[in-house]
């Protein structure tokens, strides 16, 4: 009798134990399956990361999209990035940020500087994934979408659930749902145009700035830091800005990203990624760069 006494209250004990540990390793679990990374999983053509103080280096299958990190593609190259059952599919010519300050486990921003990406996330409670551009912010709770910026102008197509866009030059706001897009231009014309199979409404709302560096364009709200370099990199010399370096510069890498030459030294590089100079898109360096690369920049994602 004594010994099956024993046996039971082991018994029992270690079940009780067996309990415990799982109720604390269930926290453990479900925590990092909500902090899985993004993770390339095909690359076709020329794809490169590039990050402040990073030599700009080939994108492989496999390889996880970290924070801070800015993705470019060059002509005719495309990828798609995954996280569980999310995906981001990325045009050729297209370069954006995984917003270090901005993302966590829960939250996604890109800052999206040119090019088109097609955006599959998880429907949510609460918006979750922003893509910000130079001229608006889209923030979803689940859906299908899509996003092209151009030059002047970007534009964002919904397929599936709701985006809220957010325009910058007018403080425009409206809720696109399936079929419907939205564009903002604002050196064209200031406020977002839209339109779809109904036509969405659209709200008034406070103006303000990107999030991060931009070109300047007439009617947009320029950030902090391009304000501090104010009127533009004219004045600047061969060895680029005369601060430090630009925040939320969507990734600034260390060399000709993606086989760009070196500019014109105290230009302006153009969209998509900068030689050594004061460029724009994708970051600061010494001169113009072409499309698709970065230079000597020290501009941080936010």
């Amino acid at each position: 009798m004594e010994k099956a006494a024993i046996y039971n209250v082991r018994k029992r004990g270690l079940a009780v134990l067996s309990c415990a540990l799982f109720l604390m390793v269930a926290p453990l679990a479900s925590s990092t399956a909500a902090t899985e990374d993004w993770v390339v999983k095909r690359v076709s053509g020329i794809v490169y990361f590039v990050a402040p103080g990073v030599e700009a280096y080939r994108v492989k299958a496999g390889m996880v999209f970290e924070k801070g990190l800015t993705i470019g593609t060059r002509a005719g190259a495309r990828a798609l990035i995954t996280r569980g059952g999310e995906t981001i599919a990325v045009g050729p010519n297209t370069t954006f940020a995984l917003s270090k300050y901005r993302s966590d486990g829960i939250n996604t921003t890109l800052l999206q500087r040119k090019g088109t990406i097609e955006v599959d996330v998880q429907k949510r409670q609460r918006p979750h994934f922003t893509v910000e551009t130079p001229f608006f912010a889209a923030v979803v709770k689940g859906t299908r979408f899509e996003v092209n910026v151009a030059s002047e102008q970007a534009q964002v197509s919904v397929e599936r659930g709701i985006v809220g866009v957010e325009d910058f030059s007018s403080g425009d706001r409206v809720d696109l749902t399936a079929g419907q897009n939205a564009t903002s231009a604002p050196s064209r014309d200031v406020g977002l145009s839209v339109g779809g199979r109904t036509k969405p409404t659209v709200q008034p709302g406070p103006k303000r700035a990107p999030v991060f560096e931009t070109p300047a364009f007439k009617n947009l709200p320029a950030n902090a830091a391009a304000n501090a370099k104010s009127a533009g990199n004219g004045k600047s010399n061969a060895n680029g800005n005369a601060g430090k370096g630009n925040s939320d510069s969507g990734g600034n890498g260390h060399g000709n990203a993606g086989g760009n030459g070196n500019g014109n030294a105290g230009g302006n590089g153009n969209a998509g990624g900068n030689g050594n100079g004061n460029g724009n898109a994708g970051g600061n360096g010494n001169g113009n760069g072409n499309s698709g690369g970065n230079g000597n920049g020290n501009g941080k994602n936010r």
